[in-house]
């Protein structure tokens, strides 16, 4: 892929692409932690497809990588999101990461199915008080999400 300084796509949220970035280094550390435990994937992060990964084994699992940039450090009381339009992909499951000055924390994962169940629905152009939300999203506090082991112990066993 090619930087190109603006939005990679439509669902790109940052103007500037830097989104792009942030998203290729979560991709990364996601890959170098699969090899490190010996699961077999298909990274699909550079294909127009809507997730990132195929984990291999008896029944093929899609994840779908959902990076935020932060300018403070990651905490367990911040939140994932993923934008409402992509509500209707076919993904089984997203993991979340956190990404400070190139240093990348997964957060934790969740189905799909249980995501969109329990997530609290922003609107584009609120504010939250914290800041104003950039897109229609659904939001998961991370400590209400399933914690990285039990993602690399379950696809161990795909």
């Amino acid at each position: 892929m090619i930087y190109t300084g603006k939005p990679y796509n439509a669902m790109t949220i940052l103007p500037d692409g830097s989104g792009q970035i942030v998203g290729w280094q979560a991709e990364s550390v996601f890959a170098q932690e699969l090899m490190a435990r010996k699961i077999s994937f298909t990274y699909t992060g550079c294909k127009p497809l809507p997730y990132d990964f195929v984990i291999h084994g008896s029944k093929d699992v899609t994840l779908d990588i959902k990076a935020k940039k932060r300018n403070v450090k990651p905490s367990m009381h911040q939140e994932g999101h993923v934008c409402l339009d992509q509500k209707k992909y076919p993904v089984q499951g997203y993991v979340f990461a956190s990404v400070t000055t190139n240093d990348v924390s997964l957060m934790g994962w969740m189905w799909k199915s249980h995501f969109w169940d329990k997530a609290r629905i922003v609107k584009k152009g609120e504010d939250t008080g914290l800041f104003i939300e950039r897109a229609d999203a659904g939001k998961i506090v991370y400590a209400s999400m399933a914690p990285m082991d039990a993602l690399w112990e379950g696809l161990q066993s795909v």
